[in-house]
């Protein structure tokens, strides 16, 4: 994407209301998801990886449950867990709770036979997803708004 063409959706983006912000959250996820699709997590801003981590449990949860998205996770050791940290780093204490609370090592359950108790709580943090949308794309508006210079720099030459 060229710089011009990533400014304008930046400031599309920022300009628009947070009930329309689905409109553009696909293309900045694409972007990022392109640019670091070969790159392991540790490696990818965190910018770029929060956008894409929150984007995909919200959605995913929103589509067919968030226990879905913790499952995919817990094949990369660590991924989960880097959400979670960073979510409490920005002081954002409520969202990392609730986080939090799904990650279990589904990687290793056999047979995809789940504990109740998981799926129980993944049940919760749908829940909190569905009371929470509004906030959650505000906070990924602020988190694109505040790292607008660094995302400019992903742009082509």
């Amino acid at each position: 994407m060229t710089y011009g063409t990533l400014n304008n959706l930046l400031i599309s983006y920022e300009k628009t209301d947070i009930t329309e912000l689905y409109e553009y959250d696909y293309d900045l996820f694409m972007l990022f998801y392109d640019i670091f699709k070969d790159k392991p997590f540790t490696e990818i801003p965190d910018t770029a990886f929060m956008f894409m981590e929150i984007d995909s449990w919200s959605g995913t949860s929103m589509r067919g449950g968030v226990w879905q998205y913790y499952e995919i996770n817990s094949a990369e050791q660590g991924k989960s867990e880097r959400v979670a940290k960073y979510l409490k780093s920005q002081c954002e204490y409520d969202m990392a709770d609730i986080y939090a609370y799904g990650i279990h090592d589904y990687y290793n359950v056999k047979n995809g036979e789940y504990p109740d108790e998981w799926l129980d709580e993944s049940d919760k943090i749908d829940n909190w997803i569905y009371e929470n949308e509004y906030y959650i794309y505000q906070w990924k508006k602020d988190l694109i708004s505040s790292h607008k210079n660094e995302i400019l720099k992903l742009a082509e030459k």
